[in-house]
């Protein structure tokens, strides 16, 4: 977080970020209505799983058994010392990752 608090130094500026998290809380319906249709159109496509297993904010242990049932042809790339941004603390697994699975 302190990449953001560095571009954004005054609280005031960080209002969206800071509210952000409360808009997907309060977002219950229309994310469960995904949670239930998603599933039946994408299981059949192949998908990357890139997962932080430090992440904060989405954990591994009850988010991840459920994103691999929604996808029934997935690849999980466990990325071990990344937390919620995996693209800044793992790019170059990433990157290898997508080659590997769809390159």
């Amino acid at each position: 977080m302190e990449h953001y608090r560095t571009v954004q130094p005054k609280p005031e500026a960080r209002a969206g970020m800071a509210r952000m998290p409360k808009e997907i809380l309060a977002a219950g319906p229309p994310l469960g209505r995904l949670a239930r249709e998603v599933p039946d159109k994408l299981a059949v496509k192949p998908a990357l799983l890139g997962w932080g297993m430090k992440d904060f904010a989405l954990r591994p242990g009850p988010n991840l058994p459920r994103m691999r049932a929604a996808f029934g042809d997935h690849e999980l790339v466990e990325l071990p010392d990344a937390k919620h941004y995996i693209q800044e603390d793992a790019p170059q697994r990433i990157t290898e990752a997508v080659r590997n699975r769809f390159g």
